[in-house]
């Protein structure tokens, strides 16, 4: 097989339109900003609350995320960084988490993203359940349906010659859906965002996709597809309607939660909601990928069309008090 950096699949890298190179610019450098609080360490990428100033007393709140090692020592995660950076700064949509810069801090890469005030999905369900409560009905389909908005977006988008066919975004978990104060709901990272029809073709350019929520086929090692990204999305429904014992293991970290395909098949059908939308969910989450629908716009208009005639409540103030109280 070809290498992937003298190939079309990591054309994003070198496609000429990306920069202008007459146009120089100050690059961003970690000594721009103060660093306020550690929030994560993954697959080699540090995440950090900052506070970025300008003149006249101008500061404002982003997310750092930042190389671990330096280039020579981690040629992957650096690579992996800069994509996520470029394609981020390529999209635009109310439900997609803003890129706002790319920076070089010596040999290591860093990505600054938009600070959102409020909590991740994950979070809320920790913090919900451990109350003894459950999520509100109103406020997980108001999630589902604006990932769906994103997803709609991002497996839809043509950008030529890279992402012909549009792009999936291969890690919909619990833990990269921002939920604000406002009830703004977000999709983050762009890590693992890959163009339809191209996988990393070695072990150098792969994360790990977290158990839970990986589609059956790309468990297998199969490509992912936009349809991956549908069912992860229905995972997580099923699981915020479920509740703590929907999958196995702690609710504190999405890596620590492990589903049973064979289990999950049996358990939706005992899933304590309306038949209709236990339908829907359970055509989302089927094990073969032409089972499922056939877009994210299907399925975002069919929890949409359920919410209209069941509930008449968008769930948009229900996830305001949500986020204010468990914050």
């Amino acid at each position: 097989m070809s290498n992937p950096r003298n190939s079309g699949e990591y054309i994003l890298r070198s496609d000429p339109n990306l920069l202008d190179p007459d146009v120089e610019a100050p690059v961003a450098m970690l000594q721009d900003f103060e660093i306020l609080q550690k929030l994560a360490s993954t697959e080699g990428v540090s995440s950090y609350l900052a506070l970025r100033r300008g003149a006249f007393g101008f500061s404002k709140r982003v997310m750092l995320k930042v190389a671990d090692a330096p280039i020579q020592e981690a040629l992957a995660v650096a690579l992996r960084l800069t994509d996520e950076a470029r394609l981020g700064m390529r999209l635009a949509h109310p439900n997609l988490l803003q890129t706002l810069d790319l920076g070089r801090d010596g040999d290591r890469f860093f990505v600054v993203r938009e600070w959102v005030d409020g909590l991740g999905l994950r979070r809320l369900m920790h913090r919900v359940w451990e109350a003894g409560e459950e999520l509100p009905l109103a406020v997980c389909l108001r999630i589902g349906i604006h990932v769906c908005r994103a997803l709609e977006y991002l497996h839809g988008l043509r950008v030529e010659p890279w992402a012909a066919q549009g792009i999936v975004h291969r890690a919909v978990t619990p833990s990269n859906i921002l939920l604000s104060r406002a009830g703004e709901v977000r999709l983050a990272t762009l890590f693992m965002a890959r163009p339809v029809g191209v996988e990393p073709s070695d072990e150098t350019d792969e994360a790990r996709p977290v158990p839970a929520y990986t589609a059956p086929e790309r468990a297998r090692g199969l490509r992912g597809t936009p349809a991956a990204d549908l069912f992860s999305l229905a995972a997580i429904l099923y699981e915020a309607l479920a509740g703590a014992t929907a999958f196995e293991g702690s609710t504190e970290s999405d890596w620590s939660r492990f589903r049973d395909d064979t289990e999950l098949a049996k358990a939706i059908e005992h899933l304590k909601q309306d038949e209709a939308l236990v339908a829907i969910l359970r055509d989302a989450l089927a094990g073969s990928p032409e089972s499922r629908p056939a877009t994210a716009t299907e399925l975002k208009d069919r929890l949409r069309a359920w919410q209209l005639a069941e509930l008449k409540d968008d769930g948009d103030q229900a996830l305001r008090d949500l986020v204010e109280r468990y914050l």
